[in-house]
């Protein structure tokens, strides 16, 4: 198929996604996190709504811990350690001694004999 047709069919279909509203759509781009405030958990602001605050309904810190200060504190130390960046999943990265400390911890936790940690929640259900 020649690439003029391609485009074609590409940009119809673009431009039905848009008008059945169905398309992406403009990113939201979050510019600040405002920690819980009393009985009120974190908000966030997005750009282009003012000091608008809105509640995060999708978030991989289920319990909030994300703005706890001893896991902030203890995130400081292992960067500081460790260095940061996106990494990589531990068998090419290889493990860490906080992996094999934290798999112990969540082993007596439980009172199982040992405990594997994942990388996400879907690598998780993979088992």
């Amino acid at each position: 198929m020649p690439v003029n047709k391609i485009k074609t069919a590409l940009e119809k279909e673009l431009k039905d996604l848009r008008e059945s509203g169905r398309d992406k759509g403009a990113e939201m781009v979050i510019t600040d996190v405002i920690k819980p405030e009393g009985e009120f958990g974190p908000r966030v602001c997005i750009q282009g709504y003012g000091e608008k605050k809105f509640i995060k309904m999708n978030s991989n810190s289920y319990l909030g811990m994300s703005l706890n200060p001893e896991v902030i504190k203890a995130e400081e130390k292992a960067a500081e350690k460790f260095g940061v960046g996106p990494g990589a999943v531990r068998f090419i990265s290889g493990t860490y001694a906080p992996h094999i400390e934290l798999e112990k911890k969540l082993a007596d936790f439980h009172g199982r004999e040992s405990a594997m940690i994942f990388s996400s929640a879907y690598v998780t259900s993979l088992g």
